[in-house]
């Protein structure tokens, strides 16, 4: 179904990864002269709060001279019920967002977090009945996980070419696409996953390619030999310990929430947030509310699956460029780290 055009070039929608997080937010929505909520309240209050557009902004490429104004839509899933056991509840949420996306004119939305894996669980298309298009936004998300590994590894003056590189989540999306990039480019590949099913056909694949390449269940069998790690699982909040990984590992997180509990005594590792991109030429607010929510140690950093949906905004590109799992490509992840790359979208 065909869609009139509107005010809006794109929408994003997200959900809290912390309680720290919606505080800020209800901070930033609240009178600054009422006393802030306390825990408490905020738990109280937010599973009564409606899916809606907290944030308008416009993003600029001055290498482009194009501009596109977007919508940021919270579904606010409280964090600790993004589990199975809140499964209805919470897609309820999603297409709420998506609703309220769709009234706004949005041609299309780029999905953060738990919402793309909601909508893929509860087998949603990639347009919904108002012809809003959907995309998770994980290819861009894959091409700076990758892209930061790398540039982490030169760094440290690790070469890939000899190291043993572990993906836990192996069989999602973010995890087969970053499998599928360094497979060839590393000396052993070692693959994490819940489901053995999958697991063994992803194994069985890539030794029919002459990749060395074991696998396990359980990450800790895995982490004593790991020298690069990519954590891209879909855990409800940080549960994966660093204790028996080899000193002095290249650790990337790029799980949202995110997937490590670590240890600030634990020094040895090497660790950042992978899957972070940056807008060189910014992009203006109509409130400090995104600022509040996300706070990053430079300006105009976001989440590439955010930053997807800004560039098919910038490109007027309403289509699902991401969307199944296990169908991102080498060339398509190459395809839009150039259309970013146009647009002054560069990996954090």
């Amino acid at each position: 179904m065909g869609r009139e055009p509107s005010g809006v070039d794109f929408a994003l929608v997200g959900h809290p990864e912390s309680w720290s997080q919606v505080q800020r937010l209800m901070d930033g929505l609240r009178d600054p002269a009422l006393p802030p909520l306390s825990k408490e309240d905020l738990r109280d209050i937010v599973p009564w709060i409606p899916a809606r557009t907290v944030e308008r902004f416009t993003i600029a490429s001055a290498s482009s001279g194009r501009s596109a104004r977007g919508i940021y839509v919270e579904t606010f899933l409280p964090p600790e019920d993004l589990g199975p056991g809140r499964f209805k509840a919470n897609l309820a949420r999603v297409d709420a967002a998506l609703s309220c996306a769709a009234r706004e004119g949005a041609p299309i939305a780029s999905l953060g977090g738990f919402t793309s894996i909601l909508l893929e669980v509860g087998r949603r298309g990639p347009e919904t009945s108002d012809g809003l298009v959907l995309t998770t936004g994980n290819t861009l998300t894959a091409s700076f996980i990758v892209r930061g590994v790398e540039r982490a590894a030169r760094r440290t003056g690790l070469d890939l070419s000899c190291a043993s590189l572990l993906v836990i989540g192996s069989t999602g999306d973010l995890g087969s696409a970053c499998t599928r990039y360094f497979a060839p480019r590393v000396r052993r590949l070692a693959l994490c996953a819940r489901r053995e099913a999958p697991l063994e056909a992803q194994v069985d694949a890539h030794a029919g390619n002459g990749v060395d390449v074991h696998a396990s269940t359980d990450p800790g069998e895995l982490l004593p030999d790991a020298d690069v790690i990519i954590a891209v699982a879909s855990l409800a909040g940080p549960g994966l310990e660093l204790d028996r990984c080899k000193p002095g590992a290249l650790v990337c997180d790029a799980g949202y929430p995110k997937n490590l509990a670590i240890d600030p005594e634990r020094t040895d590792a090497h660790v950042f947030w992978g899957g972070m991109g940056q807008a060189r030429d910014g992009w203006e607010n109509d409130s400090p509310l995104g600022d509040l929510f996300y706070r990053f140690p430079a300006p105009a950093v976001a989440h590439g699956c955010m930053l997807e949906g800004m560039v098919l905004g910038l490109e007027g590109r309403a289509e699902a460029f991401s969307w199944g799992r296990g169908n991102i490509t080498l060339e398509r992840m190459a395809e839009l780290e150039g259309l970013a790359r146009r647009h002054g979208i560069v990996p954090a």
